[in-house]
């Protein structure tokens, strides 16, 4: 990958031509290294709408939300009118804890684009969050309704579900986030979580194995197995 610096840094390579290589480096995960380039690109031209967009998604990536805020500021004052960027900061807004503020960037979005199933899934965790979750179901189901493969929003109607201890469609919902995205650490967790409480130790068993498969360090959930083998063992020697 150092020849995109090498070539991008050199006498006869063009500024214009530094957006490209931002986005190759945001793609292929390098994201700070996206965001040096971002930032020398906006240096330049504080107005390039697509590199502001790119260094917000980068910002996000990384759960730097004050900056990714800041970003989408700056873009509203530039571009009022432009939907990804109201998305942007109520997401921004959502991880700073921001609630009311970003429950209404959602709407926003929703009023402006309805079929906007990630706009709808976040709307409805504001909802949860502001302790309103009867708010919050409706905007789940017509997000997975819209598409049902979107595993966040199978993942957060479970949250609203375990809130209201239907323990049955919250396991569910969360059963349905790991088959549409089988690294959801979060859904797995979950889901795990309730098979262990309810001693349904093989269920419970492979559940912390999946999750230790994704992320081998995860100190509960080596935690856990250990807890269920040793039951295991001790129901075999019974």
């Amino acid at each position: 990958s150092g020849h995109w610096d090498a070539a991008c840094r050199s006498p006869g390579f063009p500024a214009s031509h530094r957006p490209a290589q931002s986005s190759h480096c945001r793609r292929s995960g390098e994201l700070d290294r996206a965001v040096g380039l971002y930032n020398e690109v906006l240096e330049e031209n504080p107005k390039h709408i697509r590199a502001r967009l790119n260094r917000i998604s980068c910002h996000l990536a990384l759960n730097q939300a004050v900056e990714a805020k800041s970003d989408a500021m700056t873009l509203l004052s530039l571009a009022p009118e432009l939907t990804v960027a109201v998305f942007a900061r109520a997401d921004a807004q959502s991880r700073l804890g921001e609630w009311e503020d970003a429950k209404d960037g959602f709407k926003a979005v929703i009023e402006k684009a309805p079929h906007h199933h990630q706009a709808l899934t976040k709307l409805g965790a504001c909802y949860i969050a502001l302790d309103r979750p009867e708010r919050a179901e409706a905007p789940l189901n017509e997000a997975l309704r819209i598409a049902p493969e979107f595993s966040d929003a199978w993942h957060q109607r479970g949250l609203l579900y375990l809130e209201w201890d239907r323990l049955e469609n919250a396991l569910g919902d969360f059963e349905a986030a790991i088959r549409a995205d089988g690294n959801h650490l979060e859904a797995r967790l979950r889901a795990a979580a309730i098979y262990h409480a309810h001693e349904k130790i093989d269920m419970a068993s492979a559940a912390w194995r999946g999750i230790l498969a994704i992320e081998p360090d995860h100190p509960l959930s080596r935690k856990r197995l250990n807890e269920c083998e040793q039951q295991l063992a001790t129901t075999t020697t019974r």
